[in-house]
């Protein structure tokens, strides 16, 4: 950032010329503080108006180079993020940079702090998790993918195939547990009680458990390694992809319901920011969804899908 340089009141030669009793030396000491002050007013000013780092667009907290966080374990956000990056941000004059960070806690304190301009890495119900729970300013602009999220075995050839009384390996934390209910629930092997919301579902709401199933619980990410220890697995593809599970083992595959749907997530105070309305253009762009429906990248494809309409 430069500054402008007033130019000094001129005075005549004359005046110039008389000696009021000062050294040249006092002369030098006096100058050299009035520079300092006045670059002293002007580090300030630039501090107070939001300037000061040469790499931030005027008018903005962030720059032209987009950095996103996401699930550090997932190769196929940072995929998505790359794909973006090289087909689409180019369009609007920015670059997107994809950052690796496996605490989700930190990755959405960083958001909302705005040393990150968005992430990427959770869905609506698990982000209201993370604001009851925290009190942390984040707001979602909209639904970017849905993850692939299906029924994993090394015993059983399909789900069909599962015993009376399989034991079933579901995420720990509430959204996903609902999630992988709600999958057996569409696939007729469970019933809801009446009333209930299959988004926000428990074990306690199961009305008629068909499969006799018993269920256990694994923290995030524990799906691969769990794998052989339980008759099957609810989890992310993604999961398994990135630990090289064979693709066999995945038994049933359904179509990822919109309420778990990847959000594009910024912090709140930021909502208003120029550089986040061009972040909106990139993520939301047209040739988007199409992409994630049709690419055959191994990094993406059966991993991230497009969102779908309902």
């Amino acid at each position: 950032m430069s500054t402008t340089q007033q130019p000094g009141r001129r005075t005549s030669e004359a005046a110039e010329s008389i000696d009021l009793g000062r050294s040249p030396r006092k002369l030098l000491l006096a100058g050299l503080a009035a520079v300092v002050v006045l670059a002293l007013a002007v580090f300030l000013v630039v501090r107070l108006t939001g300037g000061g780092d040469d790499k931030t667009v005027a008018g903005s907290h962030f720059g032209s180079d987009f950095q996103i966080a996401y699930q550090a374990s997932s190769a196929s956000e940072k995929a998505f993020l790359d794909y973006l990056n090289k087909e689409i941000a180019p369009d609007y004059g920015v670059t997107i940079e994809g950052v690796g960070i496996e605490d989700g806690n930190q990755l959405d304190q960083a958001t909302a702090d705005g040393k990150y301009i968005a992430n990427i890495y959770q869905h609506k119900h698990w982000l209201k998790q993370v604001t009851d729970a925290t009190g942390m300013k984040l707001t979602a602009l909209g639904e970017v993918f849905q993850w692939s999220y299906s029924v994993y075995s090394s015993r059983y050839a399909s789900l069909d195939d599962l015993p009376k009384g399989a034991t079933i390996a579901l995420l720990n934390d509430p959204a996903n547990t609902a999630q992988a209910l709600w999958i057996l629930e569409r696939a007729g092997k469970l019933t809801f009680k009446d009333g209930v919301d299959p988004w926000a579902a428990t074990e306690q709401d199961i009305a008629d458990n068909i499969g006799g199933y018993k269920f256990t619980y694994m923290e995030y990410g524990a799906g691969p390694r769990t794998l052989d220890s339980v008759d099957a697995v609810i989890d992310y593809n993604m999961s398994f992809v990135d630990a090289g599970t064979p693709v066999k083992y995945r038994i049933y595959e359904p179509d990822a319901p919109k309420e778990f749907a990847g959000q594009l997530v910024v912090g709140t105070a930021y909502l208003d920011d120029p550089q986040v309305e061009k972040l909106e253009k990139v993520f939301f762009d047209k040739r988007v969804q199409p992409y994630l429906a049709e690419n055959d990248d191994p990094s993406l494809s059966g991993q991230l899908a497009p969102v779908s309409a309902e």
